[in-house]
This record gives C-alpha cells, sequence and structure tokens, in this order.
C-alpha cells in the first residue's frame, strides 16, 4: 500500500487507523505512508507481517510512532523522512535504515542488532546514538546544521569512530565557509569502497577530496559525483596540502557527473600519481544517482552550474601528459 497526498491549502487528511486493526491487514508487507496525519491508540496490534515501512513528512506524535514501531515486529527496511518525533528505534530484525532531514532534537537511541545499511541526513550523531552494529556494512551519511573551521575534519575522525567496521562509505559534502586544514587522517581499517557526493564552487580545485583517500589505507574503489553551485563562490573553500602521500591498495577510480573541466582533470592526474597499483580510471557525464535523491534535495535547492562536456581526446592528452601509470582509461 502506498499513499501519498497532494496537500491542498493547510488540511491535514487524517488515515483511518481502524483499517489496520482487527487483523484485516495482516498480511500487508509494504506500507508508505506520505504527508497525512496517522494517529494510533496504545491497544493497536496491526502491521504483524510488515517488512518495509515508509513514512514521509508525517503528523504523527511521538507516542504514534512509538506505538506504530513498537508493532513492526518483522520490519526488515524501514524510512523516514522528515520525521521529528523519534526517540528510540529498537527493531531487532531491521536490515536497512534511511533516516533523512532529521531536525536537532536531542538524543537518539538506536538498537538495531542486525542493521546492515544506514543512509542518514540530519544532525551530527551523539556518540551514544547506535547501541551496537556488528552486521553494519555500509554507510552513506550527510552531516546539517552548524559549521566551524575544523567541522569536516571533526566529522571525518567521528565517522570513523562511530563506524569502524563499514566496508562501504558514502559521504555527501557541501564546502564549509572556512578554510579546513586535515591534520592526522582518520583510519578506516575495513573499508573498500568510497563514495564522494561533493557540492562545490565551479572555481574550486579538487585536490583537496584527496584527503579521504588516505585515510583509508585498504581502499580498492573510490566513486565521485562533482556538483557546482555558483552561489558558493562567497566560501572560502578547503585548504588540504599533504601532496605528498601514496596509497598502494587503490586500484579503481569511477568520476560521475564528469564535465574533463581542468580542475576534474587535475584529480584524476594527482589519483594516477598517487596510487601506482591502480589498474582502471573511468568518466563518465551521467551523475551518480541514489535511490534516494530526489528526497535529499528540497523543492528550493538551486540548480546546479551546467558545463559543457570536453572532447575525449582532449580529456585524455591533458589527463597523460607528464603522467606515467599502467592504468587504462574508459568513458562510461
Amino acid at each position: 500500500m502506498d499513499v501519498d497526498l497532494a496537500i491542498v491549502g493547510h488540511t491535514k487528511y487524517e488515515f483511518p487507523s481502524w483499517l489496520f486493526s482487527g487483523g484485516t491487514c495482516s498480511s500487508l508487507v509494504t506500507l508508505s505512508l506520505n504527508h497525512c496525519k496517522f494517529s494510533l491508540p496504545i491497544s493497536f496490534k496491526g502491521f504483524s507481517s510488515l517488512t518495509k515501512l515508509v513514512l514521509v513528512a508525517m503528523h504523527m506524535s511521538l507516542k504514534d510512532t512509538q506505538v506504530l514501531l513498537r508493532n513492526c515486529t518483522k520490519l526488515q527496511s524501514l524510512h523516514l523522512i522528515d520525521i521529528s518525533d523519534i526517540r528510540v528505534l529498537q527493531l531487532p530484525k531491521l536490515k536497512e535504515l534511511v533516516w533523512l532531514w532529521t531536525p536537532p532534537c536531542g538524543a537518539f537511541k538506536i538498537d538495531t542488532p542486525a542493521l546492515r545499511v544506514l543512509d542518514y541526513c540530519g544532525e551530527l550523531l551523539q556518540v551514544c546514538t547506535f547501541q551496537s552494529l556488528p552486521c553494519l556494512e555500509h554507510v552513506s551519511l550527510q552531516y546539517l546544521y552548524g559549521d566551524h573551521p575544523d567541522h569536516h575534519t571533526e566529522k571525518l575522525q567521528t565517522i570513523s569512530t562511530r563506524f569502524p567496521h563499514v566496508k562501504s562509505l558514502h559521504l555527501r559534502y557541501q564546502v564549509p565557509k572556512q578554510f579546513v586544514r586535515t591534520g592526522t587522517p582518520a583510519i578506516f581499517s575495513n573499508l573498500r569502497v568510497l563514495t564522494l557526493s561533493i557540492t562545490t564552487k565551479p572555481s574550486d580545485d579538487l585536490f583537496w577530496m584527496a584527503m579521504f583517500v588516505p585515510a583509508a589505507p585498504y581502499l580498492k574503489t573510490l566513486q565521485t559525483n562533482v556538483r557546482y553551485l555558483s552561489f558558493l563562490e562567497s566560501c572560502n573553500g578547503v585548504v588540504w596540502d599533504d601532496f605528498n602521500f601514496e596509497h598502494n591498495s587503490l586500484e579503481e577510480v569511477e568520476m560521475y557527473n564528469f564535465k574533463g573541466r581542468d580542475n576534474e582533470i587535475g584529480f584524476a592526474r594527482l589519483l594516477l600519481r598517487r596510487a601506482p597499483n591502480m589498474r582502471r580510471i573511468a568518466f563518465s557525464q551521467i551523475p551518480l544517482r541514489e535511490a534516494v535523491d530526489r528526497q535529499l534535495m528540497p523543492p528550493d535547492w538551486p540548480r546546479a552550474e551546467e558545463f559543457s562536456p570536453r572532447d575525449n581526446q582532449l580529456v585524455l592528452s591533458k589527463l597523460w601528459d607528464g603522467v606515467s601509470s599502467s592504468a587504462c582509461v574508459s568513458f562510461m
């Protein structure tokens, strides 16, 4: 069942909870509710078979949310989009949690020992948020609210501390308003795949993105996706000066939304120089698509700067000028 309402004026449609009472929906396995009100009595016993639940901008109290989740004993996938009234998640069978646009509202407690996939966009999570995540393999993060001179460095170190065992990590970043120096890099000892979705100004160089690579000494694959926003030109960007690193594990680089701009080629050349065992570097003019893309971008978010892609031969001539590497190049 998928209910997605078109809001007219300020009217809030209240979804009738009695539809799910008395065992009438005992076979329902997937439920998606979008922009409506949902009130539940304390005695509610529905959703005994539900394995996937999606809640988007719902008008629910903390009590209603907790009653709802308490009855989803078989839940394996949970999507919470723009939901503020959450304090505790205790779902022993949950494998996927997508939690986006979470406003700052104090401490959370997430107790999901079977969790394998976490996609989070919101405020910086406190240390006590996650109780135990022994099965977690993939994490996608975008932190909001607040910024200070060392925020990116602090967040990277925090991520490595709170998710030390992840094998796949997706970081979504907007360039900070201050200069940032990295200091001692964080260590992701199990990380094999790193994806960077960066929003920055058109004039920014991309060398600073390499700061994430030394932080994962056993990284095999790096994916990048860069969007350019003109209004960010007033930002100072990132200062990063550790150009002498060497990464012997990196084998594959894929650059999406690639237009052959000089800053993109410069970043690719840096990786070719510093990763002697790289086997393949690939370029795609198509942006990297996320399953939650439309939910990550607010309706009023500015459109990205558009650039005409350069000829592949021109890209190759600039890429290999003065660079020695055995990596093969492909255009996807």
